[in-house]
């Protein structure tokens, strides 16, 4: 709904103050009354947000849902909507197994952690502040740990090595647990003007981190499929010709998500040009794979394809980087 108001100016000519009429409709409907207080908000871009939800010195957003529920999906979604309180209540005592599963749910979460607890009831509490670890502290965090992903889990599969292979599968829980914590704070801050304001994001850069996000945690996903398919050590003019590709991947993620950041339209040339390169080396490593008189072409395959995946992914997140007006 679109209203259109006109400035009326208190005292006359000569006065201070301006006032605008807020539609009747919209009131009511915010359940508002004479001398109740609302927050307005100046926006970068000059629109003022006028906002019914007045913030109270400790105020919790608290949610509830029966233990019987598919918790892992109950628990999930609330965390993700951002409220600070999910209480987890049940009509008969809760059993020792389920408070056990409620614990391996909760890992997966940035500072969710029990706070209360008793036979038919647990209380869970996310204690973070968005101010103490930003959406951008966070997002970088995430592309270092994706980064050394990529690293190990090829350096394991030219190795054969299960220990190495096994190590960054155990990482992907990081990089999930960062992922989740990204979207519960842009989800944040598109919901709550305020929230948006003191992360310093607007609804559009939001967005934009929400996308390079999910693909920082699909390159991680990838180099868990390379790990997994750790056997014995390759052949070692493969690993030659593969270590290149790997360190090339590498740097197009960096400079992808730097330009988030800091943009520079070098980097996204660079960005553009090393996923060329790559497709035209993976194509050469296709064609070695299949003429080799031995090896494992399927799983080789399958490795260089997860490699363009990475680069190409890469070259998704440059995209979303915008000028710095």
């Amino acid at each position: 709904m679109v209203y259109i108001r006109k400035l009326q100016q208190t005292g006359g000519k000569t006065g201070s103050s301006f006032l605008v009429i807020l539609p009747k409709e919209w009131v009511d409907s915010q359940g508002l009354s004479k001398g109740d207080p609302v927050v307005l908000i100046q926006r970068e871009d000059g629109c003022l947000i006028v906002d019914p939800r007045l913030p109270k010195a400790g105020e919790t957003r608290s949610t509830t849902t029966q233990i019987e529920h598919d918790l892992r999906w109950e628990i999930t979604s609330r965390y993700l909507l951002g409220f600070d309180e999910i209480r987890i209540v049940s009509k008969e005592p809760i059993t020792n197994i389920q408070r056990d599963q409620l614990k391996n749910v909760i890992k997966r979460f940035v500072a969710l952690e029990v706070t209360e607890e008793d036979d038919y009831q647990i209380v869970l509490r996310c204690l973070i502040d968005p101010a103490t670890l930003p959406v951008g502290t966070a997002m970088k965090r995430m592309n270092l740990i994706a980064s050394r992903m990529i690293e190990d889990s090829l350096r394991a599969y030219f190795e054969g090595s299960k220990e190495g292979a096994e190590d960054v599968v155990q990482r992907d829980e990081e990089v999930d647990r960062l992922f989740f914590l990204i979207v519960r704070e842009l989800r944040s801050a598109i919901q709550y003007p305020r929230v948006s304001e003191m992360m310093k994001i607007t609804p559009v850069e939001a967005v934009d981190f929400r996308l390079a996000a999910q693909y920082l945690e699909r390159i991680a996903d990838y180099a868990v499929d390379v790990a997994q398919r750790t056997e014995e050590p390759i052949d070692k003019k493969l690993v030659q010709k593969l270590e290149p590709v790997v360190k090339g991947v590498r740097e197009m993620l960096s400079d992808a998500v730097n330009n988030l950041f800091k943009f520079s339209s070098k980097k996204v040339i660079s960005v553009i040009d090393a996923e060329r390169w790559l497709i035209s080396e993976t194509a050469k490593l296709r064609q070695h794979i299949i003429t080799a008189p031995k090896g494992q072409p399927q799983t080789q395959l399958y490795v260089v394809d997860n490699l363009l995946r990475m680069g190409e992914a890469a070259k998704d997140i440059v995209d979303l980087a915008l000028p710095q007006s």
